[in-house]
């Protein structure tokens, strides 16, 4: 079993001691400095600590774990700092783990307050008593025997990688933070409660993914999960911190938040923010040249299938003219699209499909904002490459889009198992940015797809319009994200080395 380097560390400082009387022990002392040069933001709190009478359990796991180069917490206040010992259990860098394993942090409660140490191993045919390596027990690093009663929690820093300890298999009625983990990774509302929300969106992604849709996290399920969080993660969102939050001032200062929808009242809270965001995209992705934002850009087909063409009396009321190709027809779709989405699923990106209806198979089943169904993907070639790009990368604001909105398990189970329309469905409420996309070339290409649209029931607001015009010019506004020089093209840098007097040299080049 491979040793974490924080714990060998512990292990090597084992039988330091505090130093009797008013002197401190110098290798004590020692550990403060050492946190110091491996963190120097952290000078200015090691000089805090200037004596082994003040409690060093938290000092010495900091230091064990900057010899694994990993900061101990380092928050905004004092009890947010690895000095004092809870600080441990509520760090962003440390994740809670439901068992203990081989060096992980333990957190407890004590007498005066808590205490923070390493795990080692449990007491042989002991269910209630482990076995811990840290330093200020009985004044020194030492291995202490501790009731787990006592334990606040079980912690494993990030920046480590996952702990090595096996996953319980996960089905309704479990908690833990495990739950909370899957809940975490299929964007729903977290709460470490395995119920029937959890269990619906555990089968709609086993669905999407082509294992038994069952409701149980086992291994297969949890490779799958895992999966998910990587493309996660190595995706983007298309915008900057700055743009969203200069798009979020936009749609706050519009006064639509507050707008009463026909028959469906005011959108959830994250749907105009979460829209507004998505057309920023779309601004972006227009200047880039994207083939599906170009479907958007179209003037007025005069085609019976092309919105602007079905809804064209709707459109001039609104004072919208789609007759010159560009960016306003990009945002005139969007103006469609918002107004499409409250007519459809009220705002709410998890919606399933209508269940009052027969269509159940994995190309006719409904998923969305926009109830918007894989059959459609014939209509453009478009439709398969915004899927093939988002499955890759899902990032689609789903964080913006859940505000205001709590799915039932109902909604999001798929239809289908492993089928390209059950990878749609969970795609389109798990990345509201494809759905929209997808939808904004389907209303140009085959807008008789939904029913609000041929009734004529979708509003079509100007003042969307000008708020869209708003997102538009915080996107025009902000400078492109320079292209990645290929390696093959990046320039060829020629450096002259002199020696003189002649003799041995050594050069080093960092960085290439």
């Amino acid at each position: 079993m491979t040793i974490p380097v924080w714990l060998e560390a512990m292990r090597y400082m084992t039988g330091i001691t505090e130093t009797p009387g008013a002197a401190s022990n110098p290798k004590i002392l020692a550990m403060r400095d050492y946190i110091a040069k491996k963190f120097p933001e952290q000078q200015a709190y090691c000089n805090l600590y200037t004596d082994d009478s003040i409690a060093w359990c938290g000092l010495c796991c900091a230091a064990a774990m900057a010899h694994a180069n990993i900061p101990g917490p380092f928050g905004a206040t004092d009890t947010d700092k690895w000095m004092w010992a809870q600080s441990w259990a509520h760090d962003p860098g440390y994740q809670q783990i439901d068992q203990p394993c081989l060096g992980c942090v333990v957190v407890m409660t004590r007498s005066g307050g808590g205490h923070v140490t390493l795990f080692e191993e449990w007491v042989e045919g002991s269910g209630s008593s482990i076995r811990c390596r840290g330093g200020n027990q009985s004044d020194a690093v030492n291995v202490a025997t501790y009731n787990t009663s006592t334990v606040i929690g079980y912690f494993w820093p990030k920046a480590a990688g996952t702990a090595p300890v096996p996953r319980r298999t996960l089905s309704r009625g479990d908690t833990g933070s495990d739950v909370e983990e899957v809940q975490t990774l299929l964007a729903i509302p977290v709460d470490g409660d395995f119920g029937p929300t959890t269990e619906g969106a555990v089968k709609g992604y086993q669905a999407a993914v082509g294992l038994q849709a069952d409701g149980v996290v086992g291994p297969n399920t949890w490779n799958a999960l895992d999966e998910l969080e990587i493309r996660m993660e190595d995706g983007s969102s298309g915008l900057s911190p700055q743009e969203e939050d200069d798009i979020n001032a936009v749609v706050s200062a519009s006064g639509l938040l507050n707008y009463n929808w026909k028959d469906r009242g005011k959108s959830p809270a994250g749907y105009l923010h979460g829209m507004a965001r998505v057309y920023g995209l779309a601004v972006r992705l227009f200047g880039q040249g994207d083939s599906a934002v170009a479907v958007m850009a179209k003037a007025d087909t005069r085609v019976d299938k092309d919105v602007f063409t079905w809804l064209r009396d709707d459109f001039d009321a609104a004072m919208l003219d789609n007759d010159i190709p560009g960016l306003s027809c990009v945002r005139h779709t969007f103006v469609l699209l918002i107004g499409l989405g409250m007519r459809e699923s009220s705002g709410n990106h998890w919606e399933g499909r209508d269940t009052s209806a027969s269509n159940t198979s994995p190309d006719t089943a409904e998923a969305g904002l926009f109830q918007t169904s894989w059959d459609i993907r014939p209509a453009s070639p478009e439709f398969q490459k915004l899927f093939d790009n988002y499955w890759i990368d899902p990032q689609g604001f789903v964080d913006t889009f859940n505000t205001g909105v709590t799915p039932n398990g109902s909604q999001l189970q798929n239809y289908g198992n492993g089928a390209p329309g059950t990878k749609y469905q969970f795609l389109a409420k798990y990345s509201p940015a494809f759905a929209a996309l997808m939808t904004g070339v389907g209303v140009r290409v085959q807008c008789k797809h939904w029913g609000p649209i041929n009734r004529g029931e979708v509003e079509i607001l100007p003042e969307v319009d000008q708020m869209l015009l708003q997102v538009q010019q915080v996107m025009e506004a902000s400078p492109p994200e320079p292209e990645p020089v290929p390696p093959s093209e990046q320039p060829m840098v020629t450096v002259r080395i002199t020696v003189d007097p002649p003799g041995s040299v050594a050069v080093v080049v960092d960085d290439g």
